[in-house]
């Protein structure tokens, strides 16, 4: 597709509901202090702890589902409609948007085949894997707790609805009221750079450096800001034709945790190139653009262990990443990061 994609703007709290919970059950991931998180966490009962930790395991931000709320999209009215569904098919609106899609119906139709199975069959087993998204989470325990929550859609709509309730109630609602004014900053910010660039450039400024390729496959685009995202970007197709991104809007300077000192892009830039493995694969990188298979080839690494290196630079700024339509990804050096992390480093100890 020659033609760029018309972008639709939206934006809603209830989207950094669910990104929020996405890190605080993975916060190493996303460059989060664990023990901040696991404060978080523990101010829920444990039994709605629980639910919560076991749902992460299965349950990709709905992004679909919320981009369909009513206004405004934040945490009331995603509870209210979520609410409003029978407790059976809250799981299908979470995880398909409450929408039939054709390319996801046959799989759908299998999942909800699942209702009061007792166990994962090794032919059901080998069916989820096939659809489980993202495929690099397909493990067994994953797995497994897909299957428990399917088999039994009406207890997880119970107990999920109450833990989501206890979760806004003890930690989302408080945090609301700082995200609600840096997303309508940030998409003010956002409408302005799209007025004078294209399209891929927009989303590699927004998205600090990630370049998606695949976007030239929709003719629709829908971009919303997303406090808990920044630096990293969660994306999606809701149709053929049709992606949803959300881009970082936390403002320069604000730390994920509040109350934070040291500026949280430092300290994560400064982490990443503390490494010697990591300094190796800049200089690479600069040289030419290469994919983790390469540089494992060239650093004589196992894969996994060179994208674990190459997560601590992206989310230090310090790397572009292209994600190509097949979901290859190709990383290159990001030298205004680079020194931007020296001027940080500057201004912080000069007191700016």
């Amino acid at each position: 597709m020659d033609q760029q994609p018309h972008i639709i703007w939206d934006k809603g709290s209830a989207y950094d509901l669910f990104v929020s919970l996405r890190i605080l059950h993975q916060p190493e991931a996303f460059g989060l202090r664990p023990s901040w998180a696991a404060g978080v966490r523990s101010r829920l009962p444990i039994p709605l702890r629980d639910v919560l930790e076991h749902s992460q395991m299965y349950l990709n931000v709905p992004l679909s589902f919320i981009y369909n709320l009513p206004e405004p999209k934040n945490a009331k009215t995603l509870l209210t409609e979520l609410s409003a569904l029978p407790p059976g098919e809250r799981l299908p609106a979470l995880s398909f948007g409450g929408q039939e899609k054709e390319e996801g119906e046959d799989y759908q139709e299998f999942l909800r085949s699942l209702q009061g199975k007792q166990r994962l069959s090794a032919n059901v087993e080998r069916r989820i894997k096939k659809d489980f998204r993202p495929s690099n989470r397909a493990t067994k325990p994953n797995i497994r707790a897909l299957f428990e929550a399917w088999s039994n859609r009406e207890t997880f709509g119970e107990t999920f609805l109450e833990a989501l309730e206890g979760y806004v109630e003890n930690f989302f609602q408080e945090e609301e009221l700082r995200i609600i004014p840096a997303q309508e900053k940030a998409l003010t910010e956002a409408r302005s750079l799209a007025e004078e660039n294209d399209v891929l450039t927009v989303l590699e400024v927004l998205s600090s450096g990630v370049r998606m390729d695949w976007i030239s496959e929709v003719s629709q685009l829908i971009l919303a800001p997303s406090f808990w995202a920044a630096p990293f970007v969660f994306y999606n197709r809701l149709e053929a034709e049709t992606g949803i991104i959300l881009f970082g809007a936390r403002p320069d300077g604000m730390a994920l945790v509040p109350g934070d000192l040291v500026p949280e892009d430092l300290l994560n830039a400064l982490k990443a190139l503390a490494d010697p493995t990591r300094l190796r694969i800049l200089r690479y990188l600069l040289e030419a653009p290469s994919t983790p298979s390469e540089l494992a080839k060239i650093l004589r690494l196992r894969p996994p262990t060179v994208i674990h290196h190459l997560q601590n630079m992206r989310l230090a700024g310090l790397v572009f990443v292209t994600v190509s339509p097949q979901a290859e990804r190709r990383y290159a050096i990001r030298m205004d990061g680079v020194n931007t992390t020296i001027n940080n480093l500057n201004k912080f100890l000069s007191g700016e």
